[in-house]
């Protein structure tokens, strides 16, 4: 905490940039980031969003947050970019943390007037939702110009991922872009859960991606990946008892695909399917719903 006599009026200035109260997810984190930078004791320090989640312990700094961070502070003259990433988000900064820390005071304080008000970006706590779709060749018009791509978004969501990548899937086909991207998740430490159904079938292409997948992972990252299938008969008639049938893939605990596609080739170039990208509160609930499910789930030994 800063404690050198200055006052809250003296930390609120007319000219200053507030990206940063209006878009950090938590509130608490701004008073933690602050912290940070009073203590370093160094006057100046170059920094990135996995350097800062080490350092700050039991609080997570999402990618919307570190674009807004690192932009809030750039704006306000205290940082500069100094090294690219796969994403804005993950560019390094060198910053000024006398400065920065006065920033993020500022920006608590006025993130606790916008909170008071009633207004902060949808960001924070309210869900964020948006269209995306497959739509055969030819239809055109309407509103669908304003309607996401599905395929680029599923590949935007596996490259954006960090910690954790869970994707429900019925059926797969062994699209070489699609094992590519999933495959690609273990082999730069990200873990990937996908619960899927009856691979103990003779189904080949669902055979066949999940171990193009293996396969494609180098064998010192395969314990990042885990499989299960949820599919049950009953015993008396034979007939399907339950199975997934669930499509979504969740990055992280930030965005969530929900929708009606599988990862197939027809899915993803030539049907109507229809779903939307969620971010928000709502993703914290997709998580904890799937991790139930796939923990009730059998465990896959791969390769099959």
């Amino acid at each position: 905490m800063i404690d050198d006599g200055t006052s809250k009026d003296q930390w609120f200035d007319d000219d200053i940039d507030f990206t940063i109260a209006k878009g950090v997810s938590d509130s608490e984190l701004l008073s933690v980031l602050r912290d940070y930078f009073v203590g370093r004791p160094e006057s100046r320090i170059e920094i990135d969003r996995r350097e800062l989640n080490r350092s700050i312990d039991c609080h997570r700094l999402s990618k919307s947050d570190a674009e807004f961070l690192f932009t809030g502070l750039v704006l306000n003259g205290v940082a500069n970019q100094k090294g690219k990433g796969a994403s804005f988000a993950d560019y390094s900064f060198t910053v000024e943390c006398e400065a920065a820390a006065r920033i993020l005071e500022s920006q608590r304080i006025a993130r606790a007037a916008l909170e008071e008000a009633g207004v902060t970006e949808e960001t924070s706590k309210s869900p964020h939702v948006e269209l995306t779709a497959t739509f055969p060749p030819g239809i055109h018009g309407g509103k669908m110009t304003d309607v996401r791509p599905l395929s680029s978004d599923l590949r935007k969501l596996f490259f954006d991922a960090d910690s954790v990548v869970r994707i429900a899937n019925p059926y797969f086909d062994p699209n070489p872009s699609v094992v590519g991207d999933i495959a690609s998740l273990a082999n730069r430490g990200v873990k990937t859960k996908i619960l899927t159904r009856e691979t103990e079938s003779a189904n080949l292409k669902l055979v066949s991606a999940l171990n193009s997948v293996y396969e494609g992972i180098n064998p010192e990252n395969r314990h990042r990946l885990r499989v299960r299938d949820l599919y049950e008969r009953d015993d008396e008639t034979g007939r399907q008892a339950y199975a997934t049938h669930a499509k979504g893939v969740i990055a992280d605990r930030d965005l969530c695909y929900l929708g009606s596609a599988n990862l197939t080739d027809t899915s993803l170039s030539n049907n109507f399917e229809l779903g939307v990208l969620i971010r928000g509160e709502p993703v914290k609930i997709a998580v904890d719903v799937f991790d139930s499910v796939f923990n009730f789930a059998r465990e896959v030994k791969l390769p099959l």
